[in-house]
């Protein structure tokens, strides 16, 4: 993997002003790394097209499509690394901004109104909230924050021995069709030690966790000249109702809907 230079230029933007929220936007070719580090602000990583996936001290692991943001409190350290090729902007947020936002870091589910606030600084190319107009965007993008729902993960991962190589392969080939018993003969244990696992580590079943990591997959995709049937047999489906059923489920709208409001 390729090492990026974002810690070092996130800080130096910061230091410009400790008191106001600093924005960098950026773009992380695919397989990008950014070693372990921490910051002296709040850092929440907006996804604006792609995947992000952020290790959390702890062995937790953090990963966000585009509609969702990662939020990583002062001091905790963490790195991240992207499959492919993704666009985010991190918003640095000085601390006397976090009293009210997770002391944990969690995947935040932005507001309509937060992710407009987040356009607008974005289109108009500001790098700092400052002045009359600065704070008074900035105060109500925090509200924003605290309102937004949070979770704590999207696609949870696992360290178990059963369960980890199955979740690595099916991160690199989203569209493979092994079925749980096929992967229990493959791990050597059974179907129902797996289900179980899948239950106790994840919170969700095989399949559950299958059509989000497909869902994922499916976003960057829809930006590109590919039809929808061409994207169905690229995750794995036989046809493409059941692509558009499982999309319909996990986002509220069809692929069709989602690639026309892109």
């Amino acid at each position: 993997m390729k090492t990026n230079d974002l810690t070092s230029r996130v800080a130096s933007m910061a230091n410009i002003s400790h008191e106001n929220i600093t924005i960098i936007n950026d773009v992380l070719t695919a397989h990008t790394e950014v070693g372990l580090h921490s910051h002296t602000w709040g850092q929440l990583n907006v996804i604006n097209s792609g995947m992000i996936e952020t290790d959390i001290e702890g062995d937790i692991t953090l990963l966000a499509p585009w509609q969702y943001a990662i939020w990583i409190p002062a001091g905790l350290n963490h790195s991240s690394h992207n499959l492919k090729t993704t666009e985010y902007c991190s918003v640095c947020i000085p601390l006397k901004f976090c009293t009210n936002l997770p002391e944990k870091a969690c995947i935040i589910n932005l507001t309509e109104i937060g992710r407009a606030i987040i356009n607008t600084i974005l289109n108009n190319n500001v790098s700092c909230l400052s002045g009359r107009k600065g704070d008074s965007l900035a105060t109500v993008f925090i509200d924003q924050l605290d309102d937004a729902s949070k979770a704590m993960n999207y696609l949870p991962n696992s360290k178990d021995k059963f369960l980890q190589p199955i979740l690595s392969y099916l991160k690199m080939n989203p569209g493979s069709n092994r079925t749980l018993n096929e992967w229990a003969d493959i791990v050597f244990t059974s179907e129902k030690t797996l289900t179980r696992k899948f239950k106790s580590e994840l919170n969700m079943s095989f399949r559950e966790w299958r059509s989000r990591l497909r869902f994922l997959n499916s976003l960057p995709l829809l930006k590109t000249d590919k039809t929808i049937q061409e994207i169905s047999y690229l995750l794995g489906y036989s046809n493409t109702s059941s692509f558009i059923i499982m999309f319909d489920k996990l986002s509220g709208t069809t692929p069709e809907k989602y690639r026309k409001n892109i």
